[in-house]
Formats: C-alpha cells, sequence, structure tokens
C-alpha cells in the first residue's frame, strides 16, 4: 500500500506540478448582466425569455495553461420577463474547468476568449423523468471578455481597471428529450451579458 501511495504521489506530481497552485489565490468576480433565454429554438407552449442575473465565480489560477478551476453560483433575483418553468429565483451552482482558447496578450490586450466547461446544479435539470428539484447537466459555456477597465480606465483608480465586459453563450450537452416528440434539441442556448468585477490576481 505504501509503494502504491509513492506511485500515486509521483504521477500527480507530473500531471500536476507543485508550483501549479503556488499562486497567489483564487480570483472573485461578481458579475451582474442580462441572461436570455429559447430565442433560437423556442420549445412547445415556452416563451423567450430574459432576467437580471448575478453570477459569483471563484476562479483557482495555475501554471498549467489548461488548468484553472472554477465554482460559482448564478441567481435570477427578479425572476423571468414569462412566467415559465425557467422563472425561479433559485440558485444555479456550478463547478468544473476553464479553458483559455485566447489570451489577451494575443489581442492586444483587449479581448480574451475561454471555454468554461461545467457540472450545472440547477432547479429542473438532470435527466428526463427527475422528479427532483434540482438536477446536474454537462455545459460547456464559451466567453468573450473585454478587458476595458485595464485599456482605458487605469488611470480612474485600481477598482476600474478590474472591471470587464463579457458575453457568454451557454449550450447545454445532456439535454432532456421532449416528452411528445423524443426528440432531444441540442442546440438551445442561453445567452448572458453584462459587467464582470474581479477581486484578487494582478492588476
Amino acid at each position: 500500500m505504501a509503494r502504491r501511495g509513492r506511485l500515486t504521489t509521483a504521477l500527480l506530481a507530473i500531471v500536476f506540478p507543485a508550483t501549479a497552485f503556488a499562486q497567489r489565490g483564487p480570483v472573485f468576480q461578481l458579475q451582474p448582466g442580462l441572461q436570455v433565454t429559447d430565442f433560437v429554438s423556442v420549445p412547445e407552449e415556452t416563451e423567450s425569455n430574459s432576467a437580471f442575473s448575478l453570477r459569483f465565480v471563484t476562479r483557482f489560477p495555475t501554471t498549467v495553461s489548461w488548468l484553472m478551476p472554477v465554482i460559482g453560483a448564478t441567481f435570477l433575483p427578479y425572476g423571468t420577463t414569462e412566467n415559465t418553468i425557467r422563472n425561479t429565483d433559485a440558485p444555479t451552482l456550478f463547478a468544473g474547468n476553464i479553458f483559455s482558447l485566447v489570451p489577451s496578450t494575443r489581442t492586444g490586450g483587449w479581448l480574451s476568449l475561454e471555454l468554461p466547461v461545467l457540472i450545472m446544479h440547477s432547479p429542473g435539470a438532470g435527466p428526463t423523468g427527475n422528479v427532483r428539484d434540482y438536477g446536474r447537466d454537462l455545459v460547456v459555456a464559451p466567453t468573450v471578455y473585454a478587458h476595458v477597465g485595464a485599456r482605458g480606465l487605469r488611470e480612474l483608480g485600481a477598482v476600474w481597471s478590474r472591471l470587464f465586459l463579457y458575453a457568454q453563450l451557454e449550450q447545454t450537452l445532456t439535454p432532456n428529450r421532449d416528452l411528445v416528440t423524443g426528440d432531444r434539441d441540442f442546440f438551445n442556448p442561453i445567452v448572458t451579458f453584462g459587467a464582470s468585477v474581479r477581486i484578487g490576481g494582478p492588476n
């Protein structure tokens, strides 16, 4: 058992070097914005919807380029514009990893593009026939950030330099079957756009 434990430790050291997590700590993001749903493929007896969205995100930067664990939560504190199954103020919780696709160093510091791959724990989700209030889905959420604070507002102070604008396209990879047709809708994304204020990390 001791030999197996040493082998496991050695493998982890190769995949995740000790310096990988030797960072300045987690980075927090507060993201108020507008969420729009069911605008591409509107299910039967469903209306296109919008809602004020409030996201709390915690990133854990590492020195491994493809590894950035993330956890967070999304709230719709005022509900949605239409009274559908999406009209809930219950939080959605998520955890996963963020893959950097286009870093800001390649766009002159103006834009960056990321691909979060997340497990979403949300109301009404999960496999077809789930009778529980919450369920889990696998989600991809490509996100573009405009670094407006760092590029144009730095002279106003450190707080303004940490301001970003963002737009995110959230797509479920494990959609439920339609109870009538039995089909799965693999492209019915949720779009969220708004502001993002970063706390922690480098200026």
